[in-house]
């Protein structure tokens, strides 16, 4: 393979006079917000548009992790103590080398790969080249099977198409809606979760219906990539596992699984046995890990692709990724061009997220599901006390609760989420339910953490959960109050 070219020759070592003027904090607050799109661009107010500031904020009450959750005192810890790899990033990938180690060693199984993305909505391009590098003929189409588009990210089933989502990209310009320059085609099919009323359709049906499109993509000579959705916007998951791994043994070669994971709210155990499975899984260290938005990444089995396999590489993709994204085994199958050489923004977010996931990795299992436990029965408790409200109760995980208000009209679930951010009280973002829109209260990695510390120093699950119940209390009473 040829050298990948590098369109941009802006790398972090150029930060160096920025440095030794002193700037610390501001510095690591701006390069904690950069190498990213539109999304995580800040206001004049110093916020993204999750309303988060890349810096952690005091007496801010974050339930908003199914969205993106403000930085944590550790994870900012973390980052700054990373900022002087930023210096030499561009000379050498030892750090990033290091981040992908740390990685694979709390999740994967030896000799697995990490793509970084720099979103979760990116990995859906890194699995959608690395599907076509396994077609068995030149040019062989691909449809990709995208499960549960109006439950993933917003800017999903754009990617999954083989389009830009955005009008804005890490090192580049954008259009929305038009295809990824050098891109080839992609057909994109669809499997909803719910039916129109809003309730969830059964996972066998769900499955059926997989294995009628495969058949059909099969017939037309095409390779096919389908998603099992691991945790979507309100906690659902398909296609089972049993059936990706059916599909996957039954056509050998010609269909490629990708779990999306991105919430990462399933436990570290499962997204090793996936890998194990030859299964791809995205996922993200600013949902469930807490860490700060965007963190992304595509983990990748050991021997996925065929020796000699090349992987199609469009030129739309250097407006994505910088070189130090892919791993070198993968890299070499690549002539590119990437955008840059590194993204530093990027390699600072997987700092604070690998902070979270190392501390959440070291806890005792049944820590872990007490303070789910606790979540859970406390947030039941206190909504049954307030008329106005109700739990959606076709939800599928204990850390991730849609919240109705009864009665409201279109539209008052995002003033309601607007007046909660002014009072420093974050929920995720509205999403729709049928005819109906919910708000998102959820559980994250470092609330778990701190229940676990708090436990540990007098061994009390009373006082472990104090401090969540008492921000309980204040979201809720400030919710009641704005109805």
């Amino acid at each position: 393979m040829s050298q990948p070219l590098v369109r941009s020759s802006a790398s972090p070592q150029n930060l160096a006079p920025l440095f030794r003027a002193g700037t610390g904090e501001p510095l690591l607050a701006m390069m904690l917000a950069s190498g990213g799109d539109e999304r995580i661009a800040l206001t004049r107010e110093g916020r993204n548009r999750y309303g988060a500031q890349p810096r952690p904020e005091e007496g801010h009450v974050w339930f908003s992790s199914s969205t993106a959750s403000g930085i944590s005192p550790r994870g900012w810890a973390a980052a700054a103590e990373a900022m002087p790899f930023v210096l030499l990033a561009g000379e050498t990938e030892d750090w990033f080398a290091n981040l992908r180690r740390r990685l694979l060693n709390l999740l994967a199984p030896p000799a697995a790969q990490v793509v970084f993305c720099a979103s979760g909505t990116e990995a859906e391009y890194a699995a959608l080249v690395l599907a076509q590098a396994r077609a068995k003929q030149p040019g062989q189409k691909l449809v990709n099977i995208l499960v549960g588009p109006d439950e993933t990210g917003r800017g999903a089933p754009l990617a999954a198409a083989g389009r830009h989502f955005l009008n804005s990209a890490p090192f580049g310009e954008a259009r929305a809606g038009f295809p990824l320059e050098g891109f080839d085609a992609v057909t994109l099919a669809t499997l909803h979760l719910r039916d129109a009323a809003g309730t969830p359709l059964p996972v066998e049906e769900i499955d059926s219906k997989a294995c009628a499109l495969v058949r059909v993509a099969r017939a037309r000579g095409a390779h096919t990539l389908i998603h099992l959705l691991d945790g979507s916007k309100t906690g659902l998951s398909a296609i089972s596992r049993a059936c990706a791994t059916k599909l996957m043994q039954e056509n050998p070669g010609e269909v490629t699984v990708v779990v999306d994971a991105c919430q990462l709210r399933c436990a570290p155990e499962q997204i090793y046995a996936d890998l194990e499975a030859g299964f791809l899984v995205m996922i993200s260290g600013s949902k469930f890990l807490g860490g700060p938005a965007f963190s992304g990444a595509l983990l990748v089995p050991e021997k996925f692709l065929a020796d000699g396999a090349t992987i199609p590489w469009p030129d739309g993709l250097a407006d994505h990724f910088a070189l130090h994204d892919w791993p070198p085994l993968l890299r070499e199958r690549i002539e590119g061009p990437f955008g840059a050489r590194c993204n530093a923004g990027l390699g600072l977010r997987w700092e604070a997220a690998l902070a979270e996931l190392e501390a959440f990795c070291a806890l005792d299992p049944a820590l872990i599901e007490a303070a789910k436990a606790s979540f859970h029965a406390e947030t039941r408790r206190q909504i049954l006390a307030l008329p106005r409200l109700e739990i959606d109760a076709s939800a599928g995980d204990p850390t991730l609760i849609p919240i109705f208000m009864r009665g409201a009209e279109k539209g008052a679930a995002e003033r309601v989420l607007r007046a909660l951010r002014l009072q420093g009280l974050h929920l995720g973002q509205t999403v729709s339910i049928g005819d109906r829109e919910a708000l998102r209260l959820c559980l994250s990695a470092p609330q778990i953490v701190d229940f676990a510390w708090r436990y540990a120093q007098v061994g009390s699950e009373t006082f472990a959960f104090a401090k969540l119940r008492g921000n309980l209390e204040k979201l809720f009473t400030a919710w009641d109050a704005l109805l």
